[in-house]
């Protein structure tokens, strides 16, 4: 089996060259680099990644932590992550939150003990949390954790004004909006904001309704959807996510009310049901592997103790036409 002292001979560099190179800990030339990458090549060499991560203070493992991994959304940013991560020589350690008391306290723990190398966070801080006790990176996904702690979310202002626009141009006029109970400001409060601000400007009714954050079931959203359509029978209009959304188009085939003829849906995410509903639901997409994307890069620029990096990374947003408005 090849060494280092063998890539290096066969390459015509230096052992701390190849060090360098395979590490990404200092600089090496385009030539030497090449040479030292067709060496690893022709002689089959596989680093000891153990080795390596115990010189370099790491475990090569980042945690990614969502509220729940059945729910579409988080399950594509899992899939995206990991693929992110994989590129850029780390290993996702994964869990959810759901049902499970404790695991975001847990998991800082396992940091803390250099057993991860950061945590990327989809969920709230616990109550307590004293950010000045943690020695590793933390990068979240659309929560405040604090002014010290990395941000990664969509265009949210631009997200509101999309869904607004959508329904005013579709001559809506009474809208119903499900919205999530959340007692801290989080990023994507924005986005209701913004929709809420638009249509007042055009003098169109809504009304919201609220949902659980941590019910997050497709089960939960046909049962509250039913309810509050029987409540709010006068809509013509219905804004939410994309799983209460597919949810309502879902009820009001069974109620035989037409959608968009009677009734109007707009949805918020951009998830794939949004393709299998009948008809396919009009939604704004976010672009997940691209918010994926961001949370690594983040985190690993924060490992590799680069300088300027941002507290905050917008992604964009686009409207994803369907038929249900």
């Amino acid at each position: 089996m090849a060494g280092i002292r063998d890539v290096a001979a066969y390459a015509g560099v230096g052992v701390g060259t190849v060090s360098r190179a395979l590490n990404h800990t200092g600089y090496v030339s385009k030539e030497a680099r090449e040479k030292i990458e067709e060496a690893v090549k022709v002689l089959n060499y596989h680093p000891n990644e153990l080795a390596r991560n115990l010189y370099r203070n790491r475990s090569g493992m980042i945690g990614v932590i969502v509220p729940d991994l059945e729910n579409p959304f988080f399950a594509k940013f899992l899939k995206c992550t990991e693929i992110e991560l994989y590129k850029n020589h780390y290993k996702a350690v994964v869990c959810n939150t759901v049902e499970i008391s404790n695991r975001v306290e847990e998991l800082i723990d396992m940091m803390n003990q250099n057993v991860l190398d950061g945590l990327i966070v989809g969920v709230d801080p616990p109550p307590g949390l004293n950010l000045e006790k943690i020695r590793k990176p933390i990068v979240s996904l659309d929560r405040n954790w604090g002014s010290c702690i990395p941000v990664v979310t969509s265009d949210n202002k631009k997200g509101g004004a999309l869904v607004a626009n959508a329904l005013i141009e579709a001559g809506c006029r009474n809208v119903l909006m499900f919205e999530s109970k959340i007692q801290t400001e989080q990023p994507f409060d924005v986005r209701a904001r913004e929709v809420k601000r638009i249509l007042k400007e055009h003098d169109v009714s809504f009304v919201g309704a609220d949902i659980d954050w941590n019910m997050l079931s497709y089960e939960y959203y046909l049962k509250v959807v039913e309810k509050y359509l029987l409540i709010f029978d006068r809509v013509d209009a219905v804004y939410a996510g994309d799983l209460i959304a597919s949810a309502c188009i879902a009820i009001a085939a069974r109620k035989g009310i037409r959608i968009p003829e009677e009734l109007k849906v707009i949805g918020y995410d951009g998830l794939e049901i949004s393709k299998l509903t009948v008809p396919t639901l009009t939604t704004v997409k976010q672009d997940i592997p691209q918010m994926a994307k961001c949370c690594v890069d983040t985190i690993i620029r924060i490992l590799n103790r680069e300088e300027d990096i941002p507290m905050m990374r917008v992604c964009d947003v686009e409207l994803q036409q369907g038929g249900t408005i």
